[in-house]
């Protein structure tokens, strides 16, 4: 999945007060049967507003190979059960470069502040303004991940833009066995993407599982994923 984004700072450092609700995520991510990386996302949310940190950090192994990461920062509104992203910062590394954006949200669309590096513009760009009702990569990995009733869980789109393009995570509604919950669902590219990456691949399929807490809270267990280079597993620690 591509939301898969070394410590990361304690929830008391993000842009919300220590009371505030709060839910870290700490996965174990594996790639091909060996260990690949962790995945962290540390959130805070009080009253209608959230804020987020987050960090993908690769295995030794993985490093030597290639310097493949994520680092982040989102924050927002909580609107109707729904995220709603007012700002964003993020760096991240895909073995071939490295990338940092910034971005805020004006009526629910992405304004990009600055996008490093910078390139000539291509015929298959979008624009940021046309992304209305988008979030942050961070933020909709933490609302994917997120402990849940069972009446809001999955069963929903997370519609996303990057800086540069627009991706989608779609999740069907949860299937229960006993106190496990399981959700089918699928990373998709949609527009700002080269015609060849289009043709090559468009759907990433991948399952949820949810296990039923004494709180009545479904908290996210692992995921099984397809990734470009194969099937994937994060698993929560």
């Amino acid at each position: 999945m591509k939301t898969l984004l070394t410590t990361l700072t304690t929830v008391g450092s993000l842009c919300l007060p220590i009371s505030a609700q709060a839910e870290a995520i700490t996965l174990n991510l594996y790639a091909i049967g060996i260990r690949a990386g962790t995945i962290r996302i540390n959130g805070a949310e009080k009253g209608n507003a959230y804020a987020l940190n987050g960090i993908v950090t690769p295995s030794a192994l993985l490093r030597l190979i290639k310097d493949i990461g994520f680092n982040g920062t989102a924050s927002g509104r909580i609107k109707n059960g729904q995220y709603q992203t007012r700002k964003y910062a993020g760096n991240v590394r895909t073995g071939n470069g490295s990338s940092t954006v910034k971005m805020h949200w004006r009526r629910r669309a992405p304004v990009v502040d600055s996008y490093k590096p910078g390139r000539e513009k291509r015929d298959y760009d979008i624009s940021p303004s046309k992304q209305v009702g988008t979030v942050d990569l961070l933020t909709a990995a933490y609302a994917t991940f997120v402990s849940r009733p069972l009446d809001k869980l999955c069963n929903t789109t997370h519609k996303m833009f990057d800086g540069r393009r627009r991706t989608q995570i779609r999740l069907n509604a949860p299937k229960i066995s006993g106190k496990t919950a399981t959700c089918s669902g699928a990373y998709q590219r949609v527009a700002g993407f080269s015609a060849h990456d289009m043709q090559k691949r468009v759907n990433f399929p991948f399952t949820m599982r949810y296990v039923l807490q004494d709180d009545g809270m479904y908290h996210f267990k692992d995921f099984t994923a397809d990734a470009t280079f194969g099937k994937i597993r994060a698993i929560r620690k």
